[in-house]
Formats: C-alpha cells, sequence, structure tokens
C-alpha cells in the first residue's frame, strides 16, 4: 500500500513538472511571436519609410512598393513595404491584395502557380481602410519562404482597390498595380 502511494506521488509529480516545461515552452512561443511581429513593423518603419515618403509625398505617385526585389532563402522571410496616398478629394475607402503572377526556377522553367499555396507565403492586411484626403499610409507585406519552395524567382503584384469592387476590375484599381519580386536561393 505505501509504494502505490509513492508511485502515485511520483506520478503526479512527474506530470506536473512536464506541465510546467511544457506551459514555459508555451510562453516563450507566445512571446517569440509577438517579438517577430514588433521587428517586421520596426524593419519595414526603418527600411522603407524614407522611400516611400519620396515616392508618395514628394512624386505623388499613388501606390509605390519601393525596394521591390529580395533574395531569401527557404524559411527565411522579408518584408516589403507598400504605400498608398488618396489624391482623391474626399475620405476613400482603399484594399490591398496580392497574388502570385509567375514563378520560374532557375532554369527559366515555368513554375506552376496554381501548385503553390500563397497563405503560405504571403502575409498582408487586407482588410478595408480609409484615407482622408491627401492622406498616405504604408502597409507591409511579409513574404515567408517555406522550406520546400523551388528554387527560383517568384513575381508578385500588388494591387489597391477601391472597394467594394473586385479585384480583376480595371476600373476600381486604384494607381498601378505593383510589381515586386522574391528569388529564392
Amino acid at each position: 500500500m505505501m509504494k502505490g502511494a509513492i508511485d502515485l506521488s511520483m506520478n503526479v509529480l512527474v506530470t506536473i513538472i512536464i506541465s510546467l516545461v511544457i506551459l514555459g515552452s508555451g510562453i516563450t512561443l507566445l512571446y517569440n511571436f509577438i517579438g517577430g511581429a514588433e521587428d517586421i513593423k520596426r524593419e519595414l518603419d526603418e527600411r522603407t519609410a524614407q522611400e516611400l515618403e519620396r515616392l508618395l509625398v514628394d512624386q505623388g505617385e499613388r501606390v509605390a512598393v519601393p525596394l521591390h526585389a529580395a533574395t531569401v532563402l527557404r524559411g527565411e522571410n522579408h518584408v516589403f513595404g507598400i504605400g498608398i496616398l488618396n489624391i482623391k478629394d474626399e475620405t476613400t475607402n482603399f484594399q490591398i491584395n496580392v497574388e502570385l503572377s509567375d514563378a520560374f526556377t532557375k532554369q527559366d522553367e515555368i513554375i506552376d502557380v496554381i501548385t503553390i499555396d500563397l497563405t503560405r507565403w504571403i502575409f498582408y492586411d487586407d482588410s478595408i481602410f480609409s484615407l482622408e484626403a491627401n492622406e498616405h499610409r504604408k502597409e507591409a507585406i511579409l513574404v515567408t519562404v517555406p522550406k520546400d519552395a523551388e528554387s527560383g524567382r517568384y513575381v508578385f503584384v500588388a494591387t489597391v482597390v477601391n472597394p467594394p469592387c473586385a479585384v480583376d476590375d480595371a476600373d476600381c484599381r486604384y494607381g498601378n498595380p505593383q510589381t515586386f519580386f522574391v528569388t529564392v536561393e
């Protein structure tokens, strides 16, 4: 009877220790995700803010993606910035859409883009937002290259529309579609 009680106590103690280790790992992972999101935002601010300001404010571009090419290793990520300037005389709604238009291997063979799961590659805020007249906004587009991605060059197109129109409706597009390139090593 005494041995059974000691075994039960040891099992409970081991279970508690394992639970605490798992809880600690979960908290650490959560802090890494939060810290990673803050790093991405800071990276956008530091690397592209001045260039976006120059293109949007100084040159009056409606939509701009500066620094539009990057080489990214598998499992790594890169942040592109897109800027929108409302040149209309009234508050206007906007929405960003990003699509993969083409992909090529290093030997210039076409990669079938239909087979690529964009939800693993591209992360951005696709919600509708409003801008006052002459107001501008910067948004981040995070490209995360999956570890199983094929080496090559991937061509993405970011389009800004005035909702509720569809992205493929040319009359609803705001500014020119912006192309950016990711070379996967």
